[in-house]
C-alpha cells in the first residue's frame, strides 16, 4: 500500500483485510497527519509484523512499484495484495480465510470491485516473488511479468470503493488529474499509453464538468484502438455527452451502437439507445435494442453497470413492448421483473402497474 495523509481511514481498511493477511508493508509518501503512526499502533495491536517506510513521492506507478520491489524482499511472504487506504474488503457470510488462502494458486489473481452500481476487476493479488512493476503516472496498471503463470479470480471476496481518502477530499481532484494527464499526453511516445493516459484524461473531464471537452476526449479515445473494453466505455460515455449536450436523437444512437459494435458481449449502450427511443416515443425501435442486449451480465468488463442487466434491460423491453402492442410479451417482462430479489421498491410499484395494465389489454 502506498498513502499519504489517510490517517482518518487506514484503520478502516486495516480491520477489513485482517482476515487474509499476514504482513503488512506501507510506503508513506509524506504524511503530516501521523498515518505511519496509527498503522505501528494497528500493528502493534493486533499482533501483525510489519513495516512503515517513508519514500519520497515521485508518481503512482514508481512508488506502487517501489513498494512491490521491497516487499519481495520478505521472501516468505507468498502474494502482495494492493489496496489503497481508503478501500475495504468485503467477505461473503460464513468466509473461511484459511480456505481461501489455501486455494490460490495462480500467479495473477483479479478482485471484483464494487463502486456503487458498477462492477469491475483489477489484478490486485500478485505472486510475491515475481517482478511485477505499475505502468502510467495516474490510473496506473499493473504490468504482468512474462514468467506469470496462470490467472483467475477470487471467489467470493470483492473490493469495496470507497472515496473518503485524501485525494478525494480534494475538491480540485478532477481538475489536478486531467492537468496531469494532460501534460504526460504531451511527452509520452507509447501509444498504449497514450490511449489509457486520453481516456482518464476524458473521465476526468467529465467529472470536473467539462463536458464538450470530455466529449472530444472520449471520441478521440474510441479512435485509438487497443483495449475494447475501453473503447467500448469511451462511446458509451460519447453518447451520454452527446444527449446531456442536445444533439440529434439519431447521432446519438448512432453512437451508441459504435459501442455495442466494439465490445457486443456488452449491453449497457443498447439500453440508452431504447430508453431514448422510449423517451422519443419510437417504442418499435427502442424494444428492438432492448430485446438485443438482453442476456447475462459479462462475467467481467471495465464499469459494467450490473443494474441494467439485472433489471434495467427487462424493464426497457417491457414498456416498449407494450406501447408497440406486444402485451403479451409486456406481461412477461413484467412478472420476470417482479421475480427479482434486488428490485428497488419504487420500481417495483411501477411493474405491478405495468403488468395489470399489459393484462387489461389481453382480457
Amino acid at each position: 500500500m502506498i498513502v499519504k495523509n489517510e490517517a482518518h481511514v487506514i484503520r478502516r481498511c486495516l480491520d477489513s483485510v485482517l482476515p487474509l493477511i499476514d504482513h503488512v508493508f506501507i510506503e508513506d509518501t509524506g504524511s503530516t497527519d501521523g498515518t505511519q503512526a496509527v498503522v505501528r499502533a494497528w500493528l502493534a495491536e493486533h499482533g501483525v509484523p510489519g513495516d512503515v517506510v517513508d519514500v519520497p513521492w515521485q508518481d503512482f506507478a514508481f512508488n506502487r512499484s517501489d513498494a512491490l520491489a521491497r516487499l519481495r524482499e520478505q521472501r516468505h511472504i507468498d502474494y502482495a495484495l494492493v489496496i489503497d487506504a481508503d478501500d475495504t474488503l468485503v467477505y461473503p457470510p460464513g468466509f473461511d480465510a484459511r480456505a481461501c488462502k489455501a486455494s490460490l494458486k495462480d500467479d495473477v489473481i483479479d478482485v471484483d470491485i464494487a463502486h456503487g452500481a458498477i462492477r469491475y476487476q483489477r489484478p490486485l493479488l500478485l505472486r510475491n516473488g515475481l517482478p511485477f512493476r505499475y505502468r502510467g503516472v495516474l490510473h496506473e496498471y499493473v504490468a504482468i511479468p512474462p514468467e506469470a503463470k496462470g490467472r483467475s479470480t477470487l471467489d467470493g471476496v470483492h473490493m469495496q470503493y470507497n472515496s473518503g481518502g485524501d485525494r478525494s477530499r480534494d475538491p480540485q481532484k478532477f481538475h489536478k488529474d486531467a492537468a496531469v494527464l494532460a501534460c504526460a499526453l504531451r511527452t509520452e511516445t507509447d501509444p498504449f499509453l497514450r490511449s489509457r493516459y486520453t481516456f482518464y484524461l476524458a473521465q476526468s473531464l467529465k467529472d470536473s464538468g467539462q463536458i464538450e471537452r470530455a466529449l472530444a476526449a472520449y471520441q478521440q479515445r474510441a479512435e485509438m484502438g487497443y483495449w475494447e473494453e475501453e473503447v467500448f466505455v469511451a462511446l458509451y460515455r460519447a453518447g451520454q455527452l452527446q444527449e446531456r449536450l442536445g444533439h440529434p436523437a439519431q447521432q446519438v444512437i448512432d453512437t451508441w451502437l459504435r459501442a455495442t459494435a466494439a465490445q457486443p458481449a456488452r449491453a449497457e449502450a443498447l439500453h440508452a439507445a431504447s430508453r431514448l427511443c422510449r423517451l422519443q416515443k419510437r417504442y418499435e425501435q427502442g424494444y428492438w435494442f432492448a430485446k438485443r442486449g438482453l442476456g447475462p451480465r459479462p462475467p467481467s468488463g471495465l464499469f459494467v453497470e450490473s443494474w441494467i442487466y439485472d433489471h434495467g434491460l427487462l424493464d426497457e423491453l417491457a414498456v416498449n413492448a407494450y406501447w408497440s402492442g406486444r402485451y403479451a410479451e409486456c406481461r412477461t417482462a413484467c412478472e420476470r421483473l417482479l421475480e427479482e430479489r434486488q428490485l428497488p421498491t419504487g420500481m417495483r410499484e411501477r411493474v405491478q402497474e405495468n403488468l395489470r395494465f399489459a393484462i387489461e389489454r389481453l382480457t
